[in-house]
């Protein structure tokens, strides 16, 4: 990743915030896109905070400044071409007679003001803070103490662990949750490959924009 090791201590300080946050979370009686929009704003701020303070600061996140820009145009790129890869494989299920909608299908507020709610808070802040959780503070906190050790393995237990808790963390859907799962293996990926946070970010954004996208259009 971007730095040399991850510190431990502001891991679990951001972690027992953040657990407060939900907490808190649950016990707002305001919309739930506004109440989730308002815990991951927070959360950011918290992760952000807390290494900022800490010795390697944010970019034991993968936030290092001077790769933004190059983390950017790889996110795009990895973007176009996950979303080729995805539209190809959506049209071979429908020559073999399947729906591929139904796999990503989610169902959207009715009115316009709720849409662009759902679309700032699912597709920008809700990515953002679930990358910086699970993918710099999760995988890197795994990658750093189990690579040294395990070499190889190391990568693919962090990358298994984080995708696993990923996918937990957006329990609720019936049937095989195959855009997480999916999408937790290629946001490890590319943030292993580019070493900056900012490009598993983009693709997590894009993808989720997309679905609404198609969820919008096909509801």
């Amino acid at each position: 990743m971007d730095s040399a090791k991850t510190p431990l201590a502001p891991g679990f300080i951001s972690v027992c915030l953040i657990i407060i946050v939900e907490i808190c979370a649950t016990r707002l009686s305001l919309s739930p896109v506004i109440v989730t929009g308002c815990a991951r704003t927070l959360e950011i701020l918290i992760l952000l905070g807390v290494y900022h303070l800490s010795a390697n600061g944010i970019a034991a996140l993968g936030m290092s400044p001077g790769r933004i820009r190059h983390g950017i145009i790889r996110g795009i790129s990895w973007s176009l071409i996950f979303g080729l890869i995805a539209g190809l494989l959506g049209i071979a299920l429908t020559f073999y007679g399947l729906d591929p909608l139904k796999l990503i299908h989610m169902t959207l507020p009715d009115t316009i003001y709720q849409i662009v709610i759902f679309y700032i808070v699912g597709g920008i802040i809700g990515p953002a803070a679930e990358e910086i959780f699970f993918r710099g503070l999760i995988y890197g906190q795994l990658r750093d103490r189990l690579a040294a050790r395990h070499f190889g393995l190391g990568i693919a237990a962090a990358l298994t662990v984080s995708t696993l808790l990923f996918v937990l963390a957006h329990g609720g859907s019936s049937g095989i949750p195959l855009p997480q799962l999916v999408g937790g293996i290629v946001f490890c990926l590319s943030y292993e490959k580019e070493k900056s946070l900012i490009t598993p970010m983009i693709i997590h954004a894009s993808g989720n924009m997309a679905i609404f996208t198609l969820s919008l259009i096909s509801q």
